[in-house]
C-alpha cells in the first residue's frame, strides 16, 4: 500500500488482528520530553506502534512531504493529527485503533544512554576534533587561552596558532574542527520484557492486508520507542467485526 492509496480509503473497521511484539532488547519508551533524565514508561503508546508499523511499510517520509499528508488527511476525514513530544505525527492514526494492551512481567532498570547534542559545549563535550586544533586544545585545558561566544572574531592571524597567554579566543574559531555533533552520556530508563506484549487492533481489510504483508517481510528493522528497542512482531488475524448492518438487524 502507497501513502497516495491511503488517502483514497476512508477509515472503517471490519477488520481484527493482534500484534505480539517481542522485545530482542530493553525498551526505552519516552512518551514526554525529557529533562536530565530519560524516563521510560512500562507500555507502548498509539504513536510509538504507528511509528513501528510505517516502519515496517517502509514510509520514511520527509517532514516537509509528512505535513503535507497530514493536511490533507485532516482536511478529508476530520480531526487534528496527534504529535509525539518530538513533533511526529502519523499517516496511519485516522486508519487504526488499537485497543487493549497486555503488558508482560517487566524488570526496570537504568543505564547511561549516549546522546547527540549540537550547542556551545562542543568543544567540551566532543571526544574527537581535527589534528590541527591540538595544541590549542591543551592550551585551553590548561587554561593558557579560553573561549567564549561572546567574544569578537579574531582579526588577523591564526588563532589556533598564534594565540597569546590569557587571551579570549571566539568559540565560532574551533567549529570548522569539530564534528556537528558531540556525545553525552544521559541516564536512561528501560524496561526489559521477559513475554510479548499482545495488543488488539482494528482497521480496513486493505489496511490489514498492507499490514499483514509488511510484518512478515519489514522494508526496515522494527522499533518501539529509542532506535535500540528492536522487536520481532507477529501479526495474528481475528474474527472480522461486525457490520454496522449486521448490528442494526440484531437491533
Amino acid at each position: 500500500m502507497t501513502t497516495d492509496s491511503l488517502i483514497q480509503f476512508p477509515p472503517e473497521f471490519s477488520a481484527s488482528a493482534v500484534l505480539e511484539v517481542e522485545a530482542l532488547a530493553p525498551l526505552s519508551m519516552v512518551a514526554k520530553m525529557p529533562g536530565k533524565y530519560y524516563a521510560t514508561q512500562p507500555r507502548t503508546t498509539d504513536l510509538m506502534l504507528y511509528a513501528m508499523l510505517e516502519n515496517a511499510l517502509g514510509w520514511h517520509i520527509g517532514p516537509l512531504e509528512r505535513t503535507q499528508m497530514i493536511k490533507l488527511l485532516e482536511k478529508r476525514f476530520g480531526g487534528k493529527a496527534q504529535s509525539s513530544g518530538v513533533g511526529y505525527q502519523s499517516l496511519l492514526q485516522w486508519h487504526i485503533r488499537f485497543g487493549p494492551v497486555i503488558t508482560p512481567p517487566l524488570q526496570q532498570f537504568d543505564d547511561l544512554w549516549t546522546q547527540h547534542l549540537k550547542g556551545k559545549s562542543f568543544a567540551d563535550g566532543s571526544r574527537n576534533y581535527d589534528s590541527s586544533a591540538i595544541r590549542f586544545m591543551n592550551a585551553k585545558r590548561s587554561g593558557t587561552v579560553t573561549t567564549s561566544d561572546a567574544a569578537k572574531a579574531r582579526k588577523g592571524g591564526d588563532a589556533l596558532t598564534d594565540f597569546k597567554e590569557g587571551e579570549e579566543i571566539s568559540i565560532t574559531v574551533l567549529r570548522p574542527y569539530f564534528p556537528q555533533y558531540y556525545s553525552s552520556p544521559t541516564p536512561r530508563g528501560y524496561v526489559e520484557a521477559t513475554e510479548p506484549y499482545i495488543i488488539q487492533l482494528t482497521t480496513s481489510l486493505q489496511v490489514a492486508d498492507a499490514l499483514r504483508a509488511a510484518i512478515e517481510d519489514p522494508a526496515a528493522p522494527l522499533y518501539l520507542g529509542s532506535n535500540d528497542g528492536w522487536v520481532d512482531v507477529a501479526w495474528h488475524d481475528t474474527d472480522y467485526l461486525e457490520n454496522s448492518s449486521s448490528n442494526s438487524s440484531h437491533g
